[in-house]
């Protein structure tokens, strides 16, 4: 009998996929069970999901972590992310408000040149 829960599709990055691979290995346990484990692991760190949930549904499953080697995937302290291109240039952002000032006022002018057309003429 097919489940009533739609299956959801997860593509995990490289980095990701190995992980849940070794997880696999070390736990015999498949792609699925692995990735609804973290998920729910995830979740209930955020607070989301009951502490009894997982109680009641699983068996209190205890994740073999140790297997990795930590060479294999090494702490990545920086952010990838230059903050400085993120950082407002309020001289920029000051001209672009009066640019998008003056579109709208000439959008305006244009609207009530276009209503007023018949006058003109």
């Amino acid at each position: 009998m097919p489940s009533q829960r739609k299956r959801i599709g997860f593509l995990p990055s490289e980095e990701v996929h190995e992980i849940i691979e070794k997880l696999c290995k070390a736990n015999e346990f498949s792609q699925s069970k692995i990735t609804g484990l973290l998920v729910e692991e995830a979740l209930r760190s955020r607070g989301v999901l009951n502490e009894s949930y997982s109680q009641n549904k699983n068996d209190n499953v205890d994740f073999i972590n140790f297997s990795f080697d930590r060479e294999t995937f090494p702490e990545n302290n920086k952010s990838p992310v230059n903050l400085d291109e993120y950082a407002v240039n309020k001289k920029v952002l000051s001209d672009d408000i009066k640019m998008m000032h003056e579109f709208i006022e000439f959008k305006y002018f244009k609207k009530v040149m276009k209503r007023n057309n018949n006058i003109i003429e």
